[in-house]
């Protein structure tokens, strides 16, 4: 049998989970989307007697992804689940390594299985709503996000993306609502201020757009320099 899991989280120390980093593709009718949002992705919990060296697989396949080796991450996952096919974080981060390389069909078979294993793993419905965003299926995606945001109401990624897909389909009010809401969650993150800046560019309310962009600055501080550098240039256009 696997190992017992601990579900999704935003917040907490590092070692306890991986955070892999995840983003939509951009499209003419969405946000951009050059700031990616982070979705944590919890290690299980330390297994006993020969699980032990699967645990060591997982690990070794989060280091993998967090430099950014997608090909090895993806080749450790599938060596984890298929020696504990019932290990439903491996199936979500296979997904994710093979939704990084633009293996869609083999990102969504290990997505659905990770989601047969348990339909209420956050992560694993991030994933899906990614590849689906990937594919066109941005209604579908909605629903991915919108499920993963009410499962992990501490994560702010599936709100984000949630807002994204909203835009996509040209539901823009909808769209401002989720992010504003998720501002109002969280102050703090510069993501949500630079989408509600986009979306507020978008229909036309160009002061909103500033103090969202202003905002973004603010809490940036520096750290995405080169998204930082692209919101100069709206504000200078605003």
């Amino acid at each position: 049998t696997a190992p017992p899991r601990a579900h999704a989280r935003s917040a907490g120390p590092a070692a306890a989970r991986a955070t892999p980093r995840v983003s939509a593709r951009p499209s003419s009718d969405a946000p951009r989307e050059d700031a990616r949002p982070a979705t944590s992705q919890p290690m299980p919990a330390a297994p006993t007697g020969g699980k032990a060296s699967q645990l060591a697989r997982f690990n070794e396949g989060i280091a993998a992804q967090a430099r950014g080796d997608w090909e090895a991450a993806a080749r450790l996952f599938r060596e984890v689940v298929s020696k504990e096919p019932s290990i439903v974080e491996g199936w979500s981060s296979l997904g994710n390594a093979l939704l990084r390389q633009g293996k869609l069909p083999e990102a969504d078979r290990a997505l659905r299985k990770a989601l047969s294993l348990d339909p209420n793993y956050p992560a694993a419905l991030m994933n899906a709503g990614l590849l689906r965003l990937q594919d066109g299926r941005a209604a579908e995606a909605a629903a991915c996000f919108a499920r993963a945001a009410s499962l992990d109401p501490r994560n702010p990624a599936p709100r984000v993306n949630l807002a994204i897909a909203q835009a996509r389909l040209g539901a823009l009010v909808e769209a401002e609502e989720t992010l504003t809401v998720a501002r109002r969650a969280f102050p703090s993150n510069a993501e949500i201020h630079y989408h509600l800046g986009t979306v507020h560019e978008r229909t036309g309310n160009r002061d909103k757009a500033r103090e969202a962009y202003s905002s973004f600055l603010e809490v940036s501080g520096g750290r995405r320099p080169d998204l930082e550098r692209l919101v100069r240039e709206r504000l200078k256009e605003l």
